[in-house]
């Protein structure tokens, strides 16, 4: 990870989920995240999400200094698409995109894990989920 995104993380201080933690809880086994350029440290980011909708983003310390040459802030927004499996006609039951996670081990400063629950692998009703280990895990891309 490049000292631009370990910065970024460390000045997090909270998680917003625009629908609300209880309905994020209920309704996504997983969101996919990237990180968005933005001018502030709080608040959605105004910016026009191409790529998808966005369900929650990072929110910087007030003290955060700006990441970029540009003097914008490196946040994390985390959103879903038309085809992922919390959408209508979702294409992704049984698997997950490579920039998701379950957004249950999701907290500020800390990237989340992708677990057997993001992937569908088990029953949504399950609150210990733990990432996946052994020979069946994949390899990388564990957040």
């Amino acid at each position: 990870m490049s000292d631009a995104s370990t910065t970024s993380l460390s000045q997090e201080v909270a998680i917003v989920w625009v629908e609300g933690w209880d309905t994020v809880d209920a309704k996504y086994d997983y969101v996919r995240w990237m990180f968005e350029k933005t001018r502030n440290r709080t608040g959605q980011p105004r910016g026009a999400m191409r790529a998808g909708r966005i369900v929650g983003f990072a929110e910087l310390d007030d003290s955060a200094e700006p990441t970029e040459p540009s003097r914008r802030y490196r946040r994390r927004v985390f959103y879903v698409k038309d085809n992922d499996r919390s959408e209508p006609n979702g294409q992704y039951q049984d698997a997950t995109p490579h920039e998701a996670v379950d957004p249950r081990t999701l907290s500020p400063g800390a990237h989340g894990r992708l677990t057997d629950r993001a992937r569908g692998r088990r029953p949504a009703q399950s609150d210990t989920d733990t990432p996946a280990s052994g020979p069946d895990a994949p390899d990388g891309m564990l957040f």
